[in-house]
């Protein structure tokens, strides 16, 4: 018995992404869509390469690609505590999470969507979306804050290594939410980190535990088959 050859088909490999997500945040966010009925993606592999990983997360971000409604997961991971670090002084390279294909993956496309009974086959639109289910907190807290002149300065216990003057880092849940957000670092001092703060001209040293400092943000793709 001869083994038959393979068969042409008109299976084309596809990809959606580069999208740039911030795990510290839940949401969702639409990677791509696929318009028509009569096409099918098959999706294959999913995966985040890490931007700006800095830091360790004591709550760890868990993730979900679905076809556009909550719980039709196409794969799901829940991201490392610690991803490699990209910050200036590291000797590493990028690192990636694979996300694991769900059990019974969903496919998109080639069932037709129509408000119609019976349906008329208009056309359906389904999402390759990110659905970011539990955000990522980093460990690393405050002790104080203070401004002067814009110049925000955050107090830790020990400046961790990759805390270092030019890195983009997340400030999130100070006290005062004025020095929240997205901050590049200008210097630290064993225990402290500066940053320029537009948002707030002055403030007197004031005691905070609140704040998490840290970053964790990468490309998410997936790939498959368009057939």
């Amino acid at each position: 018995m001869s083994v038959p050859n393979p068969t042409p088909n008109n299976l084309t490999l596809v990809r959606f992404g580069p999208l740039s997500v911030d795990f510290t945040k839940t949401g969702t966010y639409t990677l791509g869509q696929l318009d028509y009925d009569e096409q099918t993606f098959i999706p294959t592999a999913s995966f985040v390469v890490y931007k700006n990983a800095l830091g360790t997360n004591g709550t760890q971000a868990v993730v979900a690609i679905d076809n556009g409604t909550t719980g039709e997961n196409i794969s799901t991971a829940t991201l490392p505590a610690t991803p490699v670090s990209t910050s200036p002084n590291a000797t590493g390279n990028l690192s990636q999470t694979v996300f694991t294909p769900a059990t019974n993956g969903y496919v998109l496309g080639q069932v037709p969507v129509s408000t119609s009974k019976p349906s008329n086959g208009a056309a359906a639109t389904q999402s390759v979306r990110v659905n970011v289910t539990t955000a990522a907190v980093p460990a690393l807290a405050t002790t104080n804050r203070a401004t002067a002149n814009n110049i925000s300065t955050l107090t830790v216990a020990s400046v961790p290594a990759w805390l270092v003057a030019g890195v983009s880092v997340k400030v999130q849940s100070v006290g005062n939410a004025a020095y929240n957000g997205l901050v590049t670092v200008i210097s630290t001092t064993a225990t402290t980190f500066s940053y320029y703060n537009p948002s707030l001209v002055t403030e007197a040293s004031t005691a905070d535990t609140a704040g998490r400092i840290g970053a964790i943000t990468g490309d998410v793709y997936v790939v498959g088959f368009l057939q």
